[in-house]
């Protein structure tokens, strides 16, 4: 009898402690791990969402584009733009030159949603100035950059614009850009692998994310 009436002062003393209510709340701890790790997915889930179809940053790596981007630098790139207006004379874009692969995940391959959530491995992508649009003729003469005849007076170059192996002048394709890198005498670009695809480019750079101060535009 004393036994029975010391369990019942510890569950009323526990129930003063936790509330009356105290076993119909008591959490199921199977069933929040469930829940959190269902918040967790579908927030990674979004997120592929975002990095595919609307925005990524990309690291700058080498000195094609410097004085305007030096290596190291990560940019924030605006994915979904193109998808409404074109391509403009000036932008700086980020294009894919070789495709990646998901041999770290080999059943997304053969699943086509994932496949294009998921950012591949050991895909190599440019960085350069967007110089030439559908229908421009395109050449160099002693240094200089001429569009449809017309000398461009371009601020952001560093060092002199030479040809190189691409046969100048020539007149840009229909869904197709020529591009270059800023700083010309070191940059692979246009010049020597030809017109670029619209559908390779995968975004406008639009400004910098790091090094903090020099957070902005990377636009004059």
């Amino acid at each position: 009898m004393e036994y029975n009436n010391s369990k019942n002062k510890d569950k009323v003393k526990e129930m003063d402690k936790f509330g009356l209510d105290y076993e119909k709340e008591r959490p199921n701890y199977l069933i929040e791990a469930f829940k959190w790790s269902l918040v967790v997915i579908v927030a990674i889930f979004i997120a592929l969402i975002l990095r595919a179809y609307v925005f990524e940053w990309v690291v700058v790596e080498g000195p094609s584009m410097e004085n305007t981007l030096y290596s190291r630098q990560v940019l924030f790139v605006n994915k979904i733009v193109y998808t409404f207006v074109p391509p403009k004379r000036g932008d700086i874009i980020v294009f894919k030159v070789s495709e990646g692969n998901l041999d770290y995940i080999p059943i997304a391959k053969n699943i086509p949603v994932l496949s294009s959530l998921i950012p591949p491995k050991n895909e190599i992508d440019y960085i350069k100035r967007v110089i030439g649009l559908p229908g421009d003729e395109i050449d160099i003469i002693d240094g200089y950059v001429y569009i449809n005849g017309n000398k461009q007076k371009e601020s952001y170059v560093k060092g002199s614009t030479v040809k190189q192996s691409f046969e100048l002048p020539c007149v840009v394709p229909e869904n197709k850009v020529f591009v270059m890198g800023d700083n010309r005498e070191v940059s692979k670009d246009s010049r020597q692998f030809g017109f670029v695809d619209m559908e390779k480019i995968k975004g406008k750079a639009v400004f910098r994310i790091r090094p903090l101060k020099e957070f902005g535009s990377i636009y004059d």
